[in-house]
């Protein structure tokens, strides 16, 4: 009875190795290779606001050069006209002054005044918005986002009304950039977890910073009150925001946000832009 199972267990193994291989042609190996790749919206599943942020910021700049004139602003390299700037919401102390325009403290940040002003700012979004994103939670990461251009267009508006003699347009993304590379230098002391994972990243990202801010100062028609002040509204709001991943306590966030809402409408109310 062994031996007869023995010879069958054989002889079925000699029929299987004289079936035929299937061979794989280059369509189905494709196929095979496609199923196990995730879909572009899976990939950038942790990125959707920071995708979503460069989108709007792309379509506002074409609007911008629309508005321009193609060929002006072509023969001008890609540039948007002063006049445009203005007219679209970018800071300018007298529009705020005179006319009360209060928007001008948010608008600016999706303003640009060239194409390589642009590129520099979503290339810089980019890189470090999708790790935050993707840490502190998307809701927070966009009130970080806000809470950084504010506070650098609150400081360029400060800085040109009370310290400049005359009066500057300045407009960019990059108040809110500056405001995520000190968030993300903070991460290697605020993380609330293993934080050795953040502590290399968190002293490149200070390089980057000083780099960044030796260029703000050396390198004519960029605001640097904009710049210090939204790394100043990046300090803020790692202090204020209320992500799971900080290690902040309940208390001083709340403070924070006491204090940096009160300093705003101090300064609306101390240069009579607002009015009970």
């Amino acid at each position: 009875m062994q031996e007869e199972t023995k010879f069958e267990t054989q002889q079925s193994s000699s029929e299987t190795e004289q079936q035929p291989k299937k061979v794989i042609d280059d369509a189905e190996l494709k196929r095979r290779l496609n199923d196990g790749k995730p879909s572009l919206i899976e990939s950038n599943k942790h990125h959707v606001v920071t995708i979503g942020l460069i989108i709007i910021n792309l379509v506002i700049f074409a609007f911008e050069i629309m508005a321009t004139g193609f060929n002006a602003s072509l023969a001008a390299g890609l540039s948007v006209s002063t006049q445009v700037l203005v007219d679209m919401g970018a800071m300018y102390v007298p529009a705020i002054e005179s006319l009360g325009d209060l928007y001008r403290f948010i608008t600016p940040m999706f303003l640009h005044v060239n194409a390589m002003h642009i590129a520099f700012n979503m290339v810089a979004l980019f890189s470090i918005g999708g790790m935050l994103e993707r840490v502190l939670g998307k809701a927070n990461y966009l009130l970080l986002y806000f809470i950084g251009g504010i506070t650098g267009n609150a400081m360029s508006y400060i800085a040109d009304s009370f310290f400049m003699e005359g009066f500057s347009v300045s407009a960019g993304a990059s108040t809110s950039v500056f405001g995520l590379f000190l968030a993300a230098a903070l991460l290697g002391l605020l993380y609330n977890g293993d934080r050795r994972r953040f502590k290399q990243f968190s002293t490149s990202m200070l390089s980057i910073i000083a780099i960044n801010v030796a260029i703000t100062f050396f390198v004519p028609n960029i605001s640097i009150s904009g710049h210090l002040g939204g790394a100043l509204g990046g300090l803020i709001a790692m202090f204020m925001i209320p992500s799971k991943n900080l290690k902040v306590h309940p208390a001083i966030r709340v403070l924070v946000a006491i204090l940096w809402v009160g300093s705003l409408v101090f300064l609306l109310i101390y240069q009579g832009l607002l009015r009970f």
